[in-house]
């Protein structure tokens, strides 16, 4: 049987919850890598269009704005798995490793509180948005589907919290 090696930054992969969790992380970061991508290409091709035949897209930078939020929160939950969340640590450098680590598992939960939050908010808003038919300003898009993805990922970064604060506490997590 060959083991996979376990290196710092993925101490989540070690348990089965932790491969589910980062599968599930991964393959929204990607879709929201891809919703950047898309973006970008749109975004050059308005500035193109405008540029060298006075013609743009109008309402591209609508479609950039909820683009680039769907982006942003998908990658959230990645993020918070792979630590790659910035600390200021000046005042717990000497501090000893159960410290640490009992500060790291209070900004998980933290983190929890407030994605378990953001992620119920998300769901009233997008279906007040979606009641009251509210659309963008030049492309009437309807503004829910914008909204759409934040609360799943909002719930998956809520888990993920969770389950990183679950290793912190234990003394597996990779800043301990």
């Amino acid at each position: 049987m060959i083991e996979n090696p376990v290196y710092p930054g993925q101490a989540h992969r070690a348990r089965p919850l932790g491969q589910l969790l980062d599968t599930l992380a991964r393959l929204l970061a990607l879709a929201g890598g891809l919703v950047l991508v898309a973006i970008t290409l749109l975004s050059a091709y308005s500035i193109t269009m405008r540029s060298f035949f006075d013609a743009p897209l109008l309402g591209d930078v609508e479609l950039v704005q909820m683009g680039c939020g769907i982006a942003v929160v998908s990658f959230l939950p990645l993020c918070q798995l792979r630590r790659g969340n910035v600390i200021v640590d000046a005042f717990t450098l000497n501090a000893s490793a159960a410290v640490r680590r009992g500060l790291d598992t209070l900004g998980c939960l933290l983190m929890a509180g407030c994605a378990m939050l953001l992620a119920w908010r998300s769901v009233i808003g997008t279906l007040d948005t979606y009641s009251n038919g509210e659309e963008s300003i030049i492309m009437g898009i309807p503004m829910w589907w914008s909204m759409t993805p934040f609360a799943p990922a909002f719930t998956l970064l809520t888990i993920v919290s969770l389950y990183t604060a679950w290793l912190d506490f234990h003394g597996e997590g990779d800043r301990s």
